[in-house]
């Protein structure tokens, strides 16, 4: 009778699904023979369980294969480190500027001219790689400009290395003409930094001269103050000390005292720096 009933209700369509569930157990159990199968909740914890240490097990597994597959390839770069918290949704930060802003990097030669006084040139690994470069680059610079101002002369200068060392030069320039240095040898010594082009020569008067622009054989030039370039030559160097003996600049002297001389009594002034150079600028 029970499994009349329980067909009755599997049959019935206005069963609900927990009634017909139990109906069609009850039906399976009351077949002759049938072995009769109870799941505990602990046996249903333990499958739980097992389950999911297969599954802990197969993604360790798949961790090790992604490991050993990169391992076998080569690095990638490392992405880019963003603030997250300053970043809006169009890409840019709270300053209203580029998700990854761009650090300034000064120039070698910036570096070069303003190294940090508390570390030094040396102690530190970048500036010290970038002295090291800035060295090599201005010997390479001297060597080629020396070779070629002494196979090729420039008109009224001529130069020479002091005791073969190639940082320190002596120049002879010649008194233009039609003024009162003409006939006149004008030796100068130019002393170069290690960080040469990056930083001006040190250049002095080994001849005395009566100049608005020379007092105590140092030379008052902006080319090398502060219009000084790397781009800047010895050859041009010398020939712009060379303009500035047939055009002084009274306007910006160091020696007032010519300078006003200059602006007062030109033919005066004339006849000085004539006397100086018949006096002590002959070869």
């Amino acid at each position: 009778m029970a499994p009349r009933r329980s067909a009755r209700t599997l049959a019935s369509p206005a069963a609900t699904p927990l009634i017909r569930r139990a109906a069609f157990r009850r039906a399976v159990e009351a077949i002759p023979g049938r072995v009769r199968i109870t799941t505990t909740a602990s046996q249903r914890r333990r499958t739980t369980t097992t389950a999911s240490r297969r599954r802990r097990t197969t993604t360790t597994a798949s961790r090790r294969r992604a490991i050993q597959s990169a391992a076998n390839q080569p690095p990638a770069e490392d992405p880019p480190v963003t603030n997250r918290r300053g970043i809006n949704s169009r890409g840019t930060n709270r300053r209203g500027t580029n998700r990854l802003p761009v650090q300034d990097t000064a120039p070698i030669v910036t570096l070069l001219q303003n190294p940090d006084p508390q570390r030094g040139t040396g102690s530190h690994a970048g500036i010290g790689a970038l002295t090291e470069f800035g060295t090599k680059l201005g010997l390479r610079r001297l060597r080629m400009e020396l070779a070629k101002m002494t196979s090729d002369p420039t008109d009224g200068c001529t130069v020479e290395l002091v005791d073969d060392c190639i940082y320190d030069w002596k120049a002879v320039i010649l008194g233009p003409l039609g003024t009162p240095y003409e006939g006149g040898h004008f030796e100068l010594r130019l002393q170069f930094p290690q960080t040469y082009p990056a930083r001006p020569p040190f250049l002095m008067f080994l001849t005395e001269v009566y100049h608005c622009n020379v007092l105590y054989r140092a030379i008052c030039v902006d080319i090398l103050g502060s219009t000084w370039s790397p781009a800047l030559t010895v050859e041009k160097i010398l020939l712009s000390i060379r303009s500035l003996l047939s055009d002084p600049n009274p306007e910006n002297p160091l020696n007032g005292a010519a300078a006003e001389l200059y602006k007062t009594d030109r033919e005066e002034y004339d006849r000085m720096a004539r006397q100086w150079t018949l006096r002590f600028a002959q070869p």
